[in-house]
C-alpha cells in the first residue's frame, strides 16, 4: 500500500531560478540532511526527461545505492521515480508555483513511497521514512533558502 507525504515552503526566488537550481544533480548533496551523506553516482549536469542519476546514501547504519528516473521534467513540475533502491516503490514530485510577484515561488514536495520488504522493512517503516522525509525537508528548505534567496 503507498504512503503519501507532502510538504510545501515558500522562497523569495523565481520559479526558474529554483527549477535550474533543482535540475542539477551536483546541488543534490548541499540541499539533502548531511546526516544521509548523499553521494552522486553517476548523473548529467542537467536533467532532462528520461535521465537517471546514480546515488549513495547511508540511512539506517546502511548504505544505501539507489537509481532513480526522471519520468517528467516540465516547467512548473519535475518527477523522478526509483528504478533501483530498498523501497519498494517511490516518486518523488517536485511542483513549482510563481506567487502574485514573480520575485517569490513555492515549491511542493510530495513523495509516494511503499516501504521496503523482508528485514529491512523491520527498520525502514513507514513511520520513520516519514520522520526522515520531514527532517529532511526541513534541512532542503532552509538550505535553499540560504542559497537561493538574495
Amino acid at each position: 500500500m503507498m504512503a503519501e507525504f507532502e510538504s510545501q515552503t515558500e522562497l523569495k526566488c523565481p520559479v526558474l531560478a529554483l527549477r535550474e537550481f533543482l535540475l542539477r544533480p551536483a546541488n543534490l548533496p548541499q540541499i539533502s540532511d548531511p546526516d544521509l551523506q548523499l553521494e552522486i553516482l553517476n548523473a548529467p549536469a542537467v536533467i532532462s526527461e528520461g535521465d537517471e542519476i546514480e546515488f549513495r546514501i547511508t540511512a539506517y547504519g546502511f548504505k544505501q545505492r539507489m537509481r532513480h528516473r526522471y519520468v517528467e521534467v516540465a516547467e512548473a513540475q519535475i518527477i523522478a521515480e526509483q528504478i533501483e533502491g530498498p523501497a519498494r516503490s517511490w516518486r518523488h514530485t517536485q511542483h513549482m508555483q510563481a506567487g502574485d510577484d514573480l520575485s517569490i515561488c513555492s515549491l511542493t514536495d510530495r513523495v509516494l513511497f511503499e516501504p521496503p520488504g523482508g528485514m529491512l522493512g523491520f527498520v525502514m517503516t513507514e513511520a520513520r521514512i516519514r520522520e526522515s522525509l520531514r527532517d529532511g525537508m526541513d534541512v532542503r528548505y532552509e538550505t535553499l533558502r540560504e542559497l537561493l534567496e538574495d
